[in-house]
């Protein structure tokens, strides 16, 4: 004889690229632990992989705003590496391929290692898997384990910024390339209810430098790919997906630390508006029931 169970939910957020922005998760995981609602997978991309891996290592809210608020500085992207800026224009002594960035990454490596130490991805709780990018092959590649700075590094490291980094045989850059929103994996993993936060920049009509146009584009490219890929998942998915997009109403960089209060206060408005939502979907699931059988 044997006795099944209803069981709960298996929930998942998924969080979008975004820079600094995704500090705008906050308020939904304050209210999810509020509402003791557990959380079974965190999925991070890029800019998200930074505020999923802090929710997985298990830093609350104040340390992560004073994390970031810390180690977030413009200082982080000033190590210019002058060969690269002279192999882009093809000029004497100067050296741009593949595995080039225009930044030098040590102090970004170096601040990530502050935030992260030694700690490993398949370490964290709950299970968080980071999307990046193979650049030799165009495929998403979803980290499990290995390093997590090492993890976070490569899913953020967006072109033509930030070099790849070599991971087990494989050159990986940022993970918006192929899956800003990687709503897909939560999907695969058979998550019931999956909780996807888009933080959604707005285009800048004037850009008047290099960093507002590339911006413009990857907000283009963000969004088309975003779309494609909700529509599949919203396809394949037996339960529920909660698309909760952030808007800003202004452009704000990775080193814009003075913008942290008005991005959380963004999020919390957002996330007050979809509260009852999450509720309902949480509530209306319908696992196995009790029954006996022989």
């Amino acid at each position: 004889m044997t006795v099944e169970h209803a069981r709960r939910p298996k929930v998942a957020v998924v969080l979008s690229s975004g820079g600094i922005k995704p500090l705008a998760a906050i308020p939904l995981f304050e209210f999810l632990d509020e509402s003791r609602i557990p959380v079974d997978l965190l999925v991070g991309c890029s800019g998200g992989s930074i505020m999923s891996a802090m929710r997985g290592c298990g830093y609350d809210s104040d340390h992560i705003r004073e994390l970031i608020g810390r180690v977030a500085q413009r200082g982080l992207f000033s190590s210019i590496d002058l060969r690269a800026v002279l192999g882009m224009g093809r000029l004497p002594f100067g050296r741009f391929d593949m595995r080039t960035g225009l930044v030098r990454p040590t102090r970004l490596k170096r601040a990530l290692h502050e935030m992260f130490g030694d700690r490993r991805v398949e370490d964290l709780s709950p299970k968080t898997v980071i999307q990046a990018t193979d650049i030799r092959t165009g495929d998403g590649v979803v980290i499990e384990e290995g390093l997590l700075t090492d993890a976070v590094y490569a899913s953020s490291a967006v072109f033509p910024m930030l070099p790849p980094l070599e991971l087990n045989g494989r050159l990986l850059a940022d993970g918006y390339y192929t899956s800003s929103l990687p709503v897909m994996e939560a999907v695969k993993r058979g998550m019931d209810v999956i909780i996807a936060v888009i933080f959604h920049d707005p285009i800048d009509t004037r850009p008047n430098d290099y960093i507002a146009c590339l911006s413009n584009y990857y907000t283009i490219q963000g969004d088309a790919i975003t779309r494609f890929q909700l529509a599949l998942s919203i396809e394949l998915h037996h339960h529920e997906i909660i698309i909760i997009k952030v808007p800003f109403d202004r452009p704000i960089n990775m080193w814009d630390v003075h913008h942290i209060p008005y991005i959380i206060d963004t999020g919390r408005a957002v996330v007050e508006q979809r509260q009852e939502e999450i509720l309902e979907a949480i509530g209306s699931f319908s696992g196995p029931s009790a029954t006996v059988t022989d």
